[in-house]
């Protein structure tokens, strides 16, 4: 009871936190989804706030203190600052995923040590389709991690949960969109 009042506070104070820095924006917008949309997340906006990122990592941790997660993990770019805060938070080791391989060096999609066997939280900033986190999900388990915990800040509603559920995953948001709006 006392952990969810608290979850609840910081809940809070992180929206008034991303309502500050007008996060949602405005206009005619490309999604990396492709689609088009009169609004866009500017979520990278907040991210790169120190409070903004420590609340953010303060509430996964919450969710994940409890589960046996060894790792923590997230698709380049938006999702590497909060799981880095993440795993900062948890002490836990720190993997980012690549959205191609690399034409130089040793040419890997994944930056950090997967054991197979590993559980692993992935986290990401926005989520429409959840096609991203999909990929960076095939990227985990092709190289022996089990993805046992999916956390977006903000879920646009446009079919990720679904996506993820088909898949048989749960997509955890902090806030919809609808919340946010």
């Amino acid at each position: 009871m006392r952990g969810e009042i608290e979850e609840e506070k910081l809940k809070r104070r992180l929206l008034e936190l991303l309502e500050e820095k007008k996060v949602i924006r405005t206009g005619d917008f490309i999604l990396s989804s492709g689609k088009k949309s009169n609004y866009y997340v500017d979520i990278k906006k907040a991210i790169t706030d120190p409070q903004v990122l420590d609340l953010i990592a303060e509430l996964i941790k919450m969710n994940i203190n409890t589960d046996k997660i060894d790792k923590i993990a997230g698709p380049a770019l938006g999702a590497v600052p909060i799981a880095t805060a993440v795993s900062l938070k948890t002490k836990k080791p720190l993997i980012i995923i690549r959205k191609e391989k690399k034409g130089y060096g040793t040419s890997k999609l994944i930056e950090g040590t997967i054991r197979k066997g590993d559980n692993i939280a992935i986290m990401e900033d926005v989520t429409t389709t959840g096609n991203s986190l999909l990929r960076a999900i095939k990227v985990i388990e092709d190289n022996g991690g089990r993805v046992k915990r999916v956390f977006v800040i903000v879920d646009r509603e446009e079919g990720a949960k679904e996506n993820l559920q088909k898949g048989g995953f749960i997509l955890e948001p902090l806030f919809s969109v609808s919340q946010m709006k």
